[in-house]
């Protein structure tokens, strides 16, 4: 088993070793944690395919970066796929149809159910989307007799499944070519939202440059991963995931609604506000620039170099839970 980084997370560490052993752990501090697991029970394989994991929202305060929870559970389990709510952030990670079991999670988290139904129907179409591994299941007494007498049956279930994929990907069409990794992508449609509130706010030039600004930060992300897909090896687009998924959510805290919005809309009730904006505009402005300098450094077919810090953010005490923030804010 990998190595994972968990000593400081009490939930994680008890979620690893709930999974190691069972195909469903809901944590103790989940409120209606019962109702959860019955009704997971009853949709989860029993082939130990699936793991799904509940954990409340205090789980992800001091995690690094918004996927960190997910890809540690799926570092250490034994189960192809893993789903995790964690409070009532949905995510599904899988190593058998890879970003598809993301998009399933995230569609049924904006369904706008209860977290059971959101849990239920991801299990149900992750399970679906699964191709069946043969020579799974247990034969039983008589095994050599029951595939004759349940062969009809497998093949009208297999006929019936196959018709479900079909009518689904018809309905919604799988982005698992996606190069954009799931935990980026998380910051790039967040970025896109915030884009949309700055080109709101009528009167103020600053807010139409920054929003600009935002719109062209997204397309470059877009254009890094594209192209790290295309030209380079897998330990650069791992590299520079590392990279962004830590910047990119940094700005998303600098730029969200209660910090440069509301200085760019009500300087009044901020101390030094032309200083603070200042900093998150040039913060901005440093990390597109050293996209930008990636996405030439891969056209050339050279190393990436990070050279951007971004310290000024960081010493803004409103801005140093800056990780919990993106979390709540990326399911609005």
């Amino acid at each position: 088993m990998p190595f994972l980084s968990t000593s400081n997370n009490p939930w994680l560490n008890d979620a690893v070793e709930g999974i190691s052993t069972q195909n469903i752990y809901v944590d103790p501090d989940v409120s209606g944690g019962q109702a959860l697991t019955d009704a997971v029970s009853g949709v989860v394989p029993g082939d130990g395919s699936i793991a799904v994991v509940v954990l409340p929202a205090d789980a992800a305060r001091d995690t690094p970066y918004n996927t960190y929870i997910l890809e540690q559970l799926k570092a250490g389990a034994s189960q192809k796929t893993v789903i995790v709510a964690v409070g009532d952030d949905l995510q599904a990670a899988s190593a058998t149809i890879g970003d598809d079991a993301l998009r399933i999670a995230n569609e049924n988290e904006s369904s706008g159910g209860s977290l059971q139904d959101q849990l239920v129907e991801t299990v149900q179409e992750i399970s679906a989307e699964t191709p069946t591994s043969p020579g799974g299941g247990d034969a039983g007494a008589g095994g050599a007799v029951i595939p004759l007498v349940i062969g009809g049956v497998v093949l009208v279930a297999a006929a019936v499944t196959t018709f479900g994929l079909i009518a689904r990907r018809r309905r919604a069409p799988a982005v698992s070519t996606d190069p954009v990794p799931a935990g980026i992508r998380l910051r790039v449609n967040r970025l896109r939202e915030l884009r949309a509130d700055y080109a709101a706010v009528p009167g103020s030039p600053v807010a139409a440059e920054t929003a600009a600004g935002i719109d062209a930060l997204a397309s470059h992300v877009e254009q890094l991963f594209i192209r790290l897909d295309a030209k380079a090896g897998e330990d650069q687009s791992v590299l520079a995931e590392a990279e962004y998924s830590d910047k990119l959510a940094r700005l998303v805290a600098a730029l969200d609604r209660d910090y440069l919005l509301d200085l760019l809309t009500r300087p009044d009730l901020w101390d030094a506000p032309d200083e603070r904006i200042a900093e998150v505009r040039e913060a901005l402005s440093s990390v597109t620039t050293q996209i930008v300098d990636n996405i030439k450094q891969v056209n050339a077919r050279k190393g990436l170099l990070f050279q951007v810090s971004l310290d000024s953010l960081i010493g803004r005490s409103e801005l140093r839970d800056w990780e919990r923030q993106f979390n709540q804010r990326s399911g609005d």
